[in-house]
């Protein structure tokens, strides 16, 4: 077989596989906001809320060693695609029940969980199918796909609920419409993955595959990580460098979609959805791609100060438009873009720091607490940013969010001197 028939075999299972991969990610961590806010609730209530949903990838780094003791990678991604498929299809009517509230949060936490599950499985399945040169050759295509299905989660499901409810006379129809187009597209990837997805021969249960030996390997991966030198500036950089974005990331929806008289922008969820589907990742993949660059040039050690600052001073942008309420689409696009493109820079540099805090015998288990640790910083203080932006209003609440940017920069800093003295990066 050529090398260009293998490539396009595995671009066959790869795609739909990334695509589906990144889909339940945008939905639950960031659509979700939107959802409910345009479902009349308050600020409050949709941070926490929201931020309650981030609990499965919180956890993710308990479960890893489930994952890898029972059954194999395969069975456990076509497991969690009937579970994708079954919460978007009873989410296109969740909306309809008296208690929707409830019922669709559950069905997001259940959601949540698969999509962690699957997170490990499938990225452990990459690692088993591909050998070594060819995970660095595709690595740019499966993050493309992933990225677009972000596309499609946090723009274009707006987009076709704003449109439906125009077309069907309500935000409930205009859902169900979205939802019901989600589970198709998954319904659609299901057969690919499948039918392209090789048998890795090497895809088997771990050895000690038994309470005792699972519970074993989840000790033995916190045991290191958490005896690790230095772990309490790791922890605090880990938990603390997206303090600002953490809080910032629940309101700025709200306040895009509030009304100008309530202090918001007054869009419409097509023109929301058209930014984050559009002209915003774009910014945001061009940052991170960026990034990576510079600091494959430089060093971790030099760009995090940088970086932090690329990541907190744009949010200045938010007091400004907090302050004038532009009506202009265009410019409140590129404004948003400007943003997200320091987010990408400043998020590199974090993902970064992961992999150097993830040394060791335990790599991977080290690396999924680091992400688990990542959510559990994006879920307290996203919490109460809620109510925090209730009882300071709009312009208050980004002032706010400029004063949170200390702590970024504080852990940064310490966070660079670690690095230095350090043997690497």
């Amino acid at each position: 077989m050529s090398a260009g028939v293998k490539e396009l075999k595995t671009l066959a299972w790869l795609g739909p596989l990334y695509f589906t991969e990144g889909l339940p990610n945008a939905i639950v961590g960031s659509l979700s906001v939107g959802y409910y806010k345009s479902m009349g609730m308050d600020n409050a209530t949709v941070a926490a809320l929201t931020s309650s949903l981030y609990l499965p990838w919180v956890l993710k780094g308990i479960w890893g060693p489930v994952v890898d003791s029972y059954s194999t990678k395969r069975s456990w991604i076509f497991f969690c695609c009937g579970v994708f498929f079954a919460c978007l299809a009873a989410l296109s009517l969740a909306q309809f029940a008296a208690s929707w509230v409830i019922v669709t949060a559950a069905l997001f936490w259940v959601f949540g969980f698969a999509s962690a599950t699957f997170d490990i499985a499938a990225d452990g399945f990459y690692m088993l199918a591909l050998p070594p040169r060819s995970q660095s050759f595709f690595i740019g295509f499966r993050n493309a796909f992933y990225r677009i299905a972000v596309l499609f989660g946090q723009g274009a499901m707006m987009v076709f609920a704003g449109f439906a409810e125009r077309m069907f006379g309500s935000i409930e129809r205009g859902w169900a419409v979205s939802f019901g187009i989600c589970a198709a597209t998954v319904g659609l990837c299901i057969p690919a993955i499948k039918f392209f997805m090789p048998a890795a021969e090497c895809d088997m249960p771990a050895n000690n595959a038994n309470g005792r030996g699972t519970l074993s390997n989840i000790a033995d991966a916190f045991r290191e990580f958490f005896t690790k030198k230095d772990i309490v500036c790791i922890l605090a950089f880990v938990l603390l460098y997206r303090f600002a974005e953490a809080q910032l990331v629940r309101v700025v929806q709200p306040f895009m979609l509030d009304a100008v008289s309530e202090g918001g922008l007054g869009m419409t969820k097509e023109q929301m959805g058209l930014i984050y589907g559009t002209i915003a990742p774009i910014a945001l993949l061009l940052g991170g791609f960026l990034g990576g660059v510079i600091i494959s040039k430089y060093g971790l050690a030099r760009c995090i100060m940088p970086y932090a600052a690329a990541i907190n001073i744009p949010n200045v942008i938010y007091v400004y438009m907090a302050a004038a309420q532009p009506q202009n689409a265009v410019l409140n696009a590129l404004l948003i873009s400007a943003e997200q493109f320091g987010y990408g820079l400043g998020f590199s540099s974090y993902m970064v720091f992961l992999m150097w805090a993830s040394r060791g015998k335990n790599r991977a288990s080290s690396y999924a607490l680091c992400t688990s640790l990542m959510a559990l910083g994006m879920m307290f203080p996203g919490a109460f940013s809620g109510a925090i932006q209730v009882e300071m209003g709009y312009e208050n609440f980004f002032y706010w969010i400029l004063l949170s940017t200390i702590v970024s920069f504080a852990v940064a800093h310490s966070a660079a001197r670690l690095i230095k003295k350090s043997d690497a990066y």
